[in-house]
């Protein structure tokens, strides 16, 4: 029993002696693949620096003749129950594009076709303004969000119709002449005859509805004038109009009447097209993304590839030895 911690101690000894040998052997040969490779570039360097040099070379041709691909990014509003078909219209663009179908993007393309590289598409999200539009729209979305967290009610496609504002990205090659492919692809997607026909019935019910506001505005005042000349009101008291019971009623539906006639004024704007455009701004870069600049990537690449022959040659070469052995 006495001899028990002197033992144990000896072995915690050669434990510790056995792991600071095994680190030294691991140091070693780190050290021994840190000079095989200094030795390895240093035997080649003539040729690496000579693929740095076409890497290089390489780099200036391709960014000198490669066009920039560059944002273009805009916010629309989608008209007459269209937001479904806009989603629908772009996820087929993308999807012509992936099928290289040359003939389907010359039809609205012309020869720009080859420019386009994907259109994105997203709502943005104002639950406020949603929210704000009428009691209805509040009712839909207590309904909805009874067993659906506020989360996935945003991100869920089938939502995309309640938010008015979408914004609309078009990737594309090149800065020269952007505003016309632009063009090209709202017009593609503007041109629907189901759309068009909706756009007529909306615009002449807009219409409809700001004249009828207008004439309830005028027969509002005129009740409200006639109540202010009432001869039930003194004129040596002056206007009181608190003494009438309808008075106030009269200029809380005056303020409603104003409200509405706003709303029918701004369609009036948006109803201009099925897809109408808010603001767009051209030929902007993505630079929230790493980027290796190619003037590194393709010498690097060179000289990886260089390196990785002589390293799968020789691992072949040891793979053999072992098979001979055996």
């Amino acid at each position: 029993m006495s001899n028990t911690p002197t033992t144990n101690s000896h072995q915690e000894e050669i434990d510790l002696g056995y792991l600071i040998n095994k680190i030294n052997e691991l140091f070693i040969k780190c050290l021994k693949l840190l000079y095989a490779i200094i030795s390895f570039f240093l035997k080649h360097k003539y040729i690496i620096l000579l693929l740095i040099v076409i890497g290089i070379a390489y780099s200036y041709f391709k960014e000198k003749n490669a066009a920039t691909l560059y944002d273009n990014q805009a916010i629309v509003v989608p008209n007459f129950e269209s937001v479904h078909y806009l989603y629908d219209k772009i996820d087929a663009i993308n999807f012509k594009i992936g099928e290289k179908d040359s003939l389907y993007l010359k039809s609205f393309l012309g020869e720009d076709y080859k420019r386009l590289k994907k259109v994105e598409i997203e709502p943005i999200i104002d639950m406020y303004q949603f929210l704000s539009k009428s009691r209805e729209n509040i009712d839909i979305f207590r309904i909805i969000t009874q067993n659906q967290d506020i989360t996935d009610y945003k991100e869920e496609l089938s939502n995309n119709k309640y938010y008015k504002y979408h914004k609309l990205n078009l990737k594309i090659f090149g800065e020269n002449n952007t505003e016309g492919v632009v063009s090209k692809v709202l017009d593609y997607l503007n041109n629907n005859e189901h759309l068009k026909k909706y756009s007529n019935i909306y615009k002449e019910n807009n219409e409809l509805q700001i004249k009828e506001h207008k004439k309830m505005l005028a027969q509002i005042d005129s009740v409200l004038y006639s109540i202010y000349t009432s001869k039930n009101l003194s004129s040596n008291q002056g206007v009181q109009i608190s003494e009438n019971p309808y008075t106030h009623f009269l200029i809380e539906r005056k303020g409603m009447v104003l409200d509405d006639l706003l709303q029918h004024q701004i369609q009036k704007i948006d109803f201009e097209s099925a897809i109408k455009i808010v603001k767009i701004d051209y030929n902007l870069i993505d630079n929230s993304k790493f980027r290796v600049p190619s003037k590194i990537k393709y010498p690097l690449l060179l000289v990886f590839l260089y390196s990785l022959f002589f390293f799968l040659r020789y691992g072949y070469s040891k793979l053999k030895k072992i098979a001979n052995s055996n």
